[in-house]
């Protein structure tokens, strides 16, 4: 479902900040669409080691924190140095500025392409060979970093030596002497297939565990829709006693999986503040401090509403 809306929005009519197909292709950088980064950056902003690693690099950290500080802290230092602060921007001005830098290739090594075949003694107009060759342009070229290139048509039947020729003198002329860079992406996400939804389901643990702190497990887990199987059993908004013992033992089951799934969550919040995703490897946590957690999301809720507002005046 997630990745099912984050398709349709690349599709609606965008605002400054809705993220767009082409922000994925800039001059000298390609990333492959996905909704994983978006993700990524939703889990930085709650992750307590990444925020930590936020305060060393802008005010400084305080005695009582430096003593409680995981021992890789220098590696989230050195996630937090490639992504920035993820709170008080905007994803898409994130992406742009650094995220498809970070994630993404500078290009695949170019190579030759067939654009189109034309076939002997038939003729061709324009629009006959349009759809291949917007096909290169917004496939191939694109992947490889939208490189120089010459559009060439090489007779087959004409001699090789001779076609090598003419191909190297016309090289010659354009100057068309770079080679592509190998660079590798600084981070990359971990994992073939993207389990968008199920993640999501995490992200919104996370938000009403900090926005209702003190509420039972087993009510967080069916707001969140964590099991089909109690949610169609299961009121959020049931009295605090059971009516019986069947209803007892499914909020306890409920309880026992909401809690263990939201350890594993704070887990792939943490190792994303390790430039890992997503993985529930794990790590030597910092403290989840639900009340902070919410005074944050408070604040960054608040400042892209103003900030949306402003891009609209604009």
């Amino acid at each position: 479902m997630f990745e099912f809306i984050w398709r349709h929005l690349m599709k609606r009519k965008l605002n400054l900040w809705t993220l767009r197909g082409s922000d994925f292709s800039q001059p000298n950088w390609h990333a492959v669409p996905t909704a994983g980064y978006q993700l990524m950056f939703e889990f930085l902003r709650l992750s307590p080691s990444y925020e930590l690693a936020r305060k060393a690099r802008t005010k400084g950290l305080s005695d009582a924190e430096k003593l409680k500080l995981p021992s890789d802290f220098e590696l989230v230092l050195k996630t937090y140095d490639l992504l920035g602060d993820v709170n008080l921007v905007l994803f898409r001005t994130w992406w742009l500025r650094c995220g498809l830098q970070v994630f993404g290739n500078p290009y695949k090594k170019p190579k030759v392409h067939i654009v189109k075949k034309l076939r002997e003694g038939m003729s061709y107009q324009a629009s006959d060979i349009a759809g291949d060759v917007d096909y290169f342009l917004q496939g191939h070229r694109e992947e490889e970093g939208l490189n120089s290139s010459v559009l060439l048509s090489i007779p087959i039947d004409l001699k090789q030596t001779d076609a090598l020729k003419q191909i190297k003198n016309i090289l010659d002329k354009y100057k068309v002497v770079d080679e592509a860079r190998e660079e590798k992406a600084k981070i990359k996400l971990m994992c073939k297939r993207l389990r968008g939804d199920t993640l999501y389901k995490g992200l919104r643990l996370l938000w009403l565990k900090s926005a209702y702190r003190k509420l039972s497990m087993w009510r967080l887990g069916v707001k969140v829709n964590l099991s089909p199987t109690y949610v169609d059993v299961l009121d959020p908004l049931a009295p605090r006693k059971s009516k019986d013992a069947i209803e007892q033992d499914d909020r306890i089951a409920m309880g026992k999986m909401t809690f263990r799934l939201l350890k594993k969550y704070q887990l792939i919040a943490e190792n994303a503040a390790r430039g890992k995703f997503p993985i529930d490897d794990k790590v030597e946590m910092s403290e989840f401090k639900y009340a902070e957690i919410a005074q944050r999301l408070l604040l960054h809720s608040k400042w892209v509403r103003e900030e949306k507002a402003r891009l609209k005046d604009l």
